[in-house]
């Protein structure tokens, strides 16, 4: 069966909204957020600047590496041809260290040419590459032919770190200039080029030398400071906007809030009235049945003290007469006397079963309201409920007969009183459901950790769609100014603070039947 939608005026308050949290009403926690922000911004920039300085660094180690294989090409290209001729001229001299028989020759017209081979090449680019844009070249080896492509220790280092398989080398190092990022990478010997060398005992694949490339690392350096102060000032833009969006926000929340908590409060006072009314509705229903009940026995315990009275009066009198000698059995004819006694024994019957009906009808009254166990207490729903039926006892005796269906129950830890007016709001409405004379049952039972208990009738019935509304605050199917459309309500908010739920099940002209279960211990169910 399913269970009902709640009611949306009593439906319980969560626990941020009986009070702004902490975290929300002391700014002083915001610092937390703030910190955690600030770290991940610090962070952040950490990561980032090395990797701007790896990047930075990569980006012309990647330029050294374009002119060492630009180098590489033209020196190729160069050996390729077996060498090019070029006129002799002031910075062209014949290279006094290249063995060929025709290194130098002479056009027909007179023009003197000379030999330029892959290293003389090599040395002449270096040349302008340096003069035009800082950034030197040179060849170099550990048995040069020329003594000047001698190698320094640098270089010697890279080049023994070649002949044990690395293929390129390269680091920071400080020169005549300042700091310089110094790069080199193996030259190996081809084929073209054992003409020259073969005689230095080199063979094919052989690390003749090497190719250095060297920058001045200001230029680097300055590429990375503007990367990395551009990143500083976007971190620090985009820290102060989130962080001021954050707290701008926080605010905002803080403010909804408070504004929250606020009429969280004052639903709460509402319900407190809403119960308040109810409670007043339901002592008033009750105070007019009670009084109705104990009225009856009331009035003949009334009307019999008035007739004992009067043969109070009369058996006085008898007795005055005796006690100065005057009475005879005539007198005693006169009022009756055997028939006194015997009224007098019945009067006095009856009064007092009329007083004990008096004394139980207060004695449920006060175990239906529990006035002396107000809060969480075993309870055996058993005894309250039967307690209740003979409180409302009035509204149900000219409607329904009463059927009691009663299952062995355990103690139910409980409100009692709470409880018994859920049992009393369905005791009630199943009498309204009833236009002539029917069926009320009332059936109790237990199913494992839960009780329960229900209330069924042969009343009127109720369409799906009236089910779908019944719990919900001032939903009456009573006419106008019959009932406040708070019983249900109240009853189902009730339950559900107790750890339980309430299904109906209803059908037009075959009755109505409210099911209340429960924990068995409800408040540690609702802890």
């Amino acid at each position: 069966m399913p269970q009902p939608p709640p009611p949306t005026q009593t439906a319980a308050l969560p626990d941020s909204g009986r009070g702004v949290p902490r975290l929300i009403r002391d700014r002083r926690w915001w610092l937390l957020p703030l910190a955690l922000w600030t770290a991940a911004t610090g962070l952040y920039l950490y990561i980032h600047i090395g990797q701007i300085r790896e990047q930075t660094l990569e980006v012309a180690l990647q330029g050294a590496r374009n002119m060492f294989r630009m180098v590489v090409l033209t020196r190729n290209w160069n050996a390729s041809h077996g060498g090019v001729y070029v006129p002799v001229t002031p910075a062209t001299q014949p290279n006094p260290y290249l063995d060929h028989p025709q290194r130098d020759v002479t056009t027909t017209d007179g023009l003197q040419l000379t030999m330029i081979n892959p290293a003389y090449m090599t040395r002449l680019i270096a040349q302008m590459a340096e003069a035009g844009t800082g950034v030197s070249f040179r060849l170099t080896s550990l048995r040069p032919l020329r003594p000047e492509n001698q190698a320094d220790d640098w270089e010697a280092g890279a080049l023994r770190r070649f002949e044990t398989g690395l293929r390129e080398f390269s680091s920071l190092e400080a020169g005549p200039q300042g700091m310089a990022l110094r790069y080199m990478a193996p030259l190996r010997v081809q084929q073209s080029c054992l003409a020259c060398h073969a005689k230095q005992g080199y063979r094919i694949g052989d690390i003749r030398g090497g190719i250095g490339v060297s920058q001045p690392y200001a230029p680097i350096a300055a590429a990375m400071r503007r990367g990395i102060v551009e990143t500083v000032a976007g971190s620090i833009a985009t820290f102060l906007g989130v962080a001021g969006l954050g707290w701008l926000l926080l605010e905002t929340l803080r403010r909804r809030w408070l504004e929250l908590a606020g009429k969280m409060q004052e639903l709460e006072q509402a319900q407190v009235q809403l119960l308040q009314s109810e409670k007043l509705a339901s002592i008033g229903q009750l105070a007019a049945g009670v009084a109705h009940e104990i009225n009856n026995p009331i009035g003949f315990v009334n009307s019999n003290l008035g007739t004992l009275k009067e043969y109070n009066r009369q058996f006085i009198e008898l007795l005055e007469a005796c006690r100065a000698g005057r009475a005879s059995e005539a007198d005693f004819a006169a009022i009756e006397f055997d028939y006194l006694k015997d009224d007098v024994a019945d009067l006095l019957r009856e009064s007092q079963s009329g007083l004990a009906r008096v004394k139980k009808i207060v004695a449920d009254l006060k175990d239906f309201s529990r006035v002396d166990q107000a809060e969480w207490h075993a309870a055996d729903l058993n005894a309250g409920i039967e307690s209740t039926l003979n409180v409302v006892n009035n509204e149900l005796k000219y409607k329904a007969d009463i059927v009691r269906e009663y299952g062995e129950l355990p103690p139910v830890i409980c409100v009692a009183a709470q409880i018994n007016q859920v049992v009393m709001n369905l005791l009630v409405n199943a009498a309204h459901a009833i236009e002539q004379h029917g069926t009320i049952t009332v059936r109790t039972g237990r199913v494992g950790d839960e009780v329960w208990f229900e209330v069924a009738d042969t009343g009127c019935g109720m369409a799906p769609d009236t089910v779908q509304h019944v719990f919900e605050p001032f939903f009456t199917t009573k006419p106008v100014g019959q009932g406040t459309g708070l019983g249900l309500s109240v009853s189902y908010d009730i339950v559900r603070k107790h750890g339980g739920r309430i299904d109906v099940d209803s059908q037009p002209g075959r009755g109505t039947r409210f099911r209340v279960t429960l924990p068995v211990d409800c408040a540690a169910a609702t802890a």
